[in-house]
């Protein structure tokens, strides 16, 4: 029977059957035979030259069985040694080929993301072999590059027509597919310097909502240029001098605009309104210097007198039995306000309520906790809603799309959307043109403050009623109801009586907080929120 064994080996042996001679060759008894001694070595060592085979056809795993089966017949050959050896080296150069193609393929993707498509594609022709990674990457950069292409064209044919303003657009398209296209930037200079010069000439005639316009079309494409630096605080310092004029500080206004005069030139309306409010000013100062100053000595309860007075005058509603002294006592009474509440709304949902002129909204986990806090990671940006006289400016330390556009700081606009990561948002609107009260919509974004998904920036009026013009949108009201903002406190002047609990507060009186209010048919809670 062992014979027998040994010629079924060799036949299979001779035939290149080599694992089923390798199986039988495994017999303890065929080991001792001298002829199976004969018959194992000549297996060992086809099995090493068939690992060897293997190993050039880079299948190390059939390489390194052949290579431990060889072993385990033959013992400590060196041949088997010097196999093993070379099929580490080999998988070990393949593996580092592996990870130094990974690298490459990750530092073009990164190339791509950046818009480098010059660099991305030279990467790409470097990477040994064709995978379909690499071709994927291949035909996004060609993509990108055809895009930017198409932008550019388009571009390049606004202009020939002269509209400027249109050409932009594409020209921001084009950066963004290939923000590094020399022929993209060469046209973006042309288009820059001419809305500049459009700026420049609408100022000088007076038409500055129409400077404001323009100077917003230019900033996505330069953002950080000097020229549109300076007339981006110009036009800054206009509203400035705007606001003090309202406000009957006619010098500080003269000063803002002289200020900007020596960056300007020569500009008529400019120079008038800084002459103008200089002799405002100074008439008024001397009209306060006049006779009227003798009234500052010993006269000064006159004007609360005065004001109560005026107020003692008969109320318009008749049905009132209340003097008018008790509503000038009732209008100081009441809670104050606090900086940041909760309006809960029967009916409308929840709301988080900032008083503040600036506004911080960003995770609640950032450095500087934000007034606003967002139940977001740690690495979106902290922006600030700043309101100055009736407009609303959003900035950030780091570029901020506004409306698909990178902005640092922006004057917004109703129905402006604010990117704060892919899925993250936030839309800005100012429904009532009769108010400064701005609303911050929250779209995939989250407020801790249980099911509030609006923030509203409240100055001195909130509207809650039917249609698109409230603040708290409910359309079962017959009328809006508007509260306001007096002494530090939350009023309601006019319309239905205001019912706290069961009794009725009063016109002009404080809401307070953590009370169901009824006003109509509207109902709502004001809760007090922690500070910091």
């Amino acid at each position: 029977m062992l014979i027998l064994r040994i010629r079924q080996a060799e036949t299979a042996m001779a035939d290149g059957r080599l694992d089923e001679a390798y199986a039988l060759a495994q017999d303890a008894r065929l080991r001792a035979h001298r002829r199976g001694q004969t018959l194992i070595g000549r297996l060992s060592r086809a099995l090493i030259e068939r690992g060897r085979h293997h190993l050039a056809e880079a299948r190390w795993a059939q390489a390194q069985a052949d290579c431990e089966k060889a072993a385990k017949l033959g013992g400590n050959l060196t041949e088997a040694a010097e196999l093993r050896q070379s099929i580490t080296d080999a998988v070990a150069r393949h593996q580092g080929e592996v990870n130094r193609r990974a690298d490459v393929l990750a530092a073009a993707r990164m190339q791509l993301d950046k818009g480098q498509l010059s660099l991305c594609e030279k990467l790409l022709a470097g990477t040994a072999g064709s995978t379909m990674r690499v071709a994927r990457l291949a035909d996004r950069a060609a993509a990108a590059r055809d895009a930017a292409a198409h932008h550019l064209d388009r571009a390049r044919r606004i202009v020939e027509l002269g509209d400027w303003e249109m050409a932009v657009e594409h020209l921001a398209e084009a950066r963004r597919y290939h923000p590094n296209d020399h022929a993209v930037e060469e046209l973006a200079g042309r288009v820059i310097k001419a809305l500049i010069e459009q700026v420049r000439e609408t100022f000088a005639a007076g038409r500055l909502d129409r400077a404001v316009r323009l100077l917003e079309k230019v900033e996505p494409l330069a953002p950080d240029r000097a020229t549109v630096a300076e007339w981006r605080s110009a036009l800054l310092r206009c509203r400035q001098a705007k606001a003090c004029l309202g406000r009957g500080a006619f010098r500080t206004a003269g000063e803002y605009l002289q200020s900007i005069a020596p960056l300007m030139g020569d500009v008529e309306w400019l120079s008038e309104a800084v002459e103008s409010a200089r002799q405002v000013a100074e008439r008024v100062e001397r009209l306060g210097g006049g006779p009227l100053s003798l009234l500052a000595e010993g006269t000064a309860e006159f004007p609360e007198r005065a004001a109560e007075t005026m107020m003692r005058e008969p109320s318009c509603n008749k049905a009132r039995d209340e003097p008018a002294h008790d509503t000038v006592r009732a209008a100081s009474g009441g809670p104050t306000l606090p900086d940041r509440f909760l309006l809960h709304v029967d009916g409308a949902g929840s709301y988080v309520v900032v008083r503040k002129r600036c506004v911080t909204v960003g995770p609640i986990s950032a450095p500087q906790r934000p007034d606003v806090g967002l139940l977001a990671e740690a690495a979106l940006p902290v922006v600030e809603f700043a309101r100055i006289d009736e407009d609303y400016f959003v900035s950030a330390d780091t570029p901020l799309l506004v409306n698909n556009a990178p902005f640092t700081r922006k004057l917004l606009s109703n129905g402006d959307t604010i990117a704060l990561s892919a899925r993250g948002r936030l839309k800005f609107a100012m429904p009532n043109a009769a108010s400064a009260t701005a609303v911050v919509r929250m779209a995939g974004l989250r407020l801790p403050s249980g099911d509030a998904r609006e923030v509203i920036l409240l100055d001195h009026a909130l509207v809650i009623g039917p249609g698109a013009a409230a603040h708290i949108r409910m359309d079962a009201l017959t009328a809006p109801i508007v509260l306001h903002v007096h002494d530090g406190r939350l009023v309601c002047r006019s319309g239905p009586e205001v019912i706290v609990g069961d009794h009725a507060l009063g016109h002009g009186r404080g809401i307070p907080l953590d009370a169901h209010v009824r006003i109509g048919g509207a109902s709502f809670t004001m809760t007090g929120m922690p500070q910091g």
